[in-house]
């Protein structure tokens, strides 16, 4: 049986100080920052973002590598007031793929890429 609330992301990063400071200046719970990592969490969504350099496990050095960094894999967040959230990813450096939109299951989404190319989309519900 899969536990709850036991789960994370595993994410890398070629600056860690950068994804911290973005992710704190968006409203991210930061639980655990050193020089090669930094654990947050949007809600109960948690990302630990290791440092791509140094992964210490051989096994895993080959996800380490940056080959287009969250390509085909989209990371999605309810958010309460996502118009706030929209000028505060702008503000904070996050690119804005999508603006805000009504899409078919009756929410408003909103589109973006955090400094690492990782993508998210914040939706509020109707």
């Amino acid at each position: 049986m899969y536990k709850p609330d036991s789960s994370f992301n595993v994410l890398y990063t070629s600056d860690v100080v950068s994804t911290y400071e973005f992710y704190k200046a968006i409203g991210a719970t930061i639980t655990q920052f050193e020089n090669d990592k930094v654990v947050l969490s949007l809600g109960n969504f948690g990302m630990h973002f290791v440092l791509e350099t140094k992964e210490p496990f051989e096994d895993y050095k080959y996800i380490a590598e940056n080959h287009d960094r969250g390509m085909g894999i989209i990371f999605y967040i309810e958010v309460d007031d996502i118009e706030a959230y929209y000028q505060l990813i702008e503000n904070s450096g996050g690119k804005i793929k999508a603006r805000i939109f009504s899409n078919m299951w009756e929410a408003k989404e909103l589109l973006f890429e955090d400094p690492n190319g990782y993508k998210i989309a914040l939706y509020q519900m109707n």
